[in-house]
Order: C-alpha cells, then structure tokens, then sequence
C-alpha cells in the first residue's frame, strides 16, 4: 500500500486573514476603491493583497475582462468558504475573549497622543474601576481600527483618515510643521521631511500641499514611531508634521516665513467595538470624552 502523501502546510498561507478579508470587502463593496475605505487601507494595499491571493490560490478570482466587477467561477467557490473562514475566526476570538476578557479593557489610541494624554487618563479610569485592567495598544490609527474591526481592541482613539467615518468624533487638534529650534530651513530649498509611512493621513497631506504649491521636498526619514522621528528632528536633519498640543519644548513651529502651506487639522474620533457591552468600556469612554472636551474650553 503506497503511502499517504505528506500534506502541503505552505498552502495554508494563503488563508491569510487580512487577504481573505480584502476579497470579501472587495465583493461586498463593489470594488478596490470602496474596500479600502471600508478596511481603512489605500486602493494599492487592497490591489497587492487580492494579487497575493490569486497567486498563492494559483487561480483568478475575479475576471479581467468586464467592465463590472465580477467573480470568476472559481472566485464564486471560494467566497463561500472565505466567508465561512472569516466567521469562524471571529468565533474563535470571540470565544477568547469571553475567556480572558473579565476584567480588562483593550484600548488602542497613537503613540503621540499616549504621551500626552495616558498618564492622567489611566489615573482616573484607577480611581473609578480598580478592578479592571487596561491593556493599551499604541499604533497608528488605520492599524487601530483594522484591529478593532478584527475584534482585537475594545476602544480605540484615532485621526479620521478621509471622509468615511464610523466613531464618535471628539473634537479637532491643530496640525503643524515643526522642526528643531536651532534648525533654519532655506525658503527656496527643497523641504527635507521626517514623516510617517504612507499610510500617514498627514503625510499625504503635507506632500499634498507642498505639491499644490509647486515647493520641492524629498523625504530623508520615516518612521512609525514618533520617537524615530524625534531622533530625526532633534538631530537638526529634517521638518516633520505634528499635532501642536504635543509639541516638544525644544521645537518650533514653521509657517508662511519659511514658504510652507497651512495644513487641514486633526479630527479625532472615538471607535467602539460593536460586540462589546462592558460597563467599563463605558466609563473609559467617558473620561476620553470629558479629557478631550475639557482641552477645547
């Protein structure tokens, strides 16, 4: 009797959540552009993750040769199955979470509002629920709420990207360019930049505005770290972009003297898990509100 076949694991691979997730967003949706909105990702992103999909399926998934988009038959017999997978992952989380959830709270908010704000947040949530325990998760905000749709996060701070919105918006925070005090920027070089990846909402609108101005700027630092681009900025090398209220004293702030455009500001918004019903969630949520509400008196 010849011998079974060793099974081949690699192909698990391409049951990647975030790939499977991207092909079913793209059919709900109707097309790249409205699944990036939907994930919070760029039209690109979505594009190289159905690519990858195709090519470790080794098949299409969707038809070529349409105006519309549409499924191929094998792109049809996957769906089911990619839906099927979907939900038991949410499932399984969601059976996790049940398990380990009594008593914590996962909270997500950026990296540089987390040195702000944080410390006195975490003070009061103490005070009012010392039996609970925050876990907090500083990324950035697509990466934020990609996890808190992903079922990851309870609560999650972020900085609208776009028009789409799904949170309770808190309030606006100015937006700046900043460099180190002692840095002096030539108004007719071009603007060297320390700026987040491109998946960055001000990054895009910095390189936005300095293009619409015609003014020239190469970026010569990113990071996903704010500390990163401190290094960047203190060392005198570059210009980064910078919510105002968190402003390092050693900074300054650069405008029209040194040829550069205003930028749009920062909404802030407040996204909520919608399988959670935790009281704590809610008091959190209250005191994140009455923080951000009290800064705007």
């Amino acid at each position: 009797m010849a011998a079974m076949s060793e099974p081949d694991w690699s192909r698990l691979s391409a049951l990647d959540p975030e790939l499977l997730r991207a092909f079913v967003a793209v059919v709900d949706s109707g097309g790249f552009t409205a699944a990036a909105k939907q994930l919070h990702r760029t039209q690109s992103t979505i594009s190289l993750r159905i690519r990858t999909l195709e090519e470790r399926l080794e098949t299409h998934v969707f038809l070529r040769n349409s105006r519309r988009l549409s499924l191929s038959r094998d792109g049809e017999n996957f769906l089911i199955h990619a839906r099927r997978i979907i939900q038991v992952q949410n499932d399984a989380i969601a059976a996790l979470n049940r398990g380990r959830r009594e008593g914590v709270i996962r909270f997500g908010l950026p990296e540089d509002y987390a040195e702000l704000w944080l410390p006195d947040l975490l003070k009061k949530f103490y005070a009012l629920r010392p039996d609970v325990r925050p876990h907090i998760h500083c990324r950035m905000s697509l990466e934020l709420l990609e996890r808190l749709q992903a079922g990851e996060l309870d609560l999650a701070l972020v900085v609208r990207h776009g028009t789409q919105t799904g949170g309770r918006h808190l309030g606006s925070e100015d937006v700046v360019w900043a460099a180190h005090r002692d840095f002096a920027l030539d108004k007719a070089a071009p603007v060297p930049l320390a700026l987040f990846p491109e998946t960055c909402c001000y990054r895009q609108r910095g390189l936005e505005a300095l293009a619409a101005l015609d003014r020239p700027c190469h970026v010569v630092y990113t990071s996903q770290s704010p500390t990163g681009i401190k290094i960047a900025v203190n060392h005198g090398a570059a210009v980064t972009i910078i919510d105002r209220c968190t402003l390092p004293p050693n900074w300054r702030v650069l405008g029209e003297d040194e040829g550069l455009p205003p930028l749009p500001p920062a909404d802030l918004e407040l996204h909520r898990s919608s399988g959670i019903c935790d009281p704590a969630a809610d008091e959190l949520a209250t005191l994140i509100e009455g923080m951000i509400e009290e800064r705007r008196r």
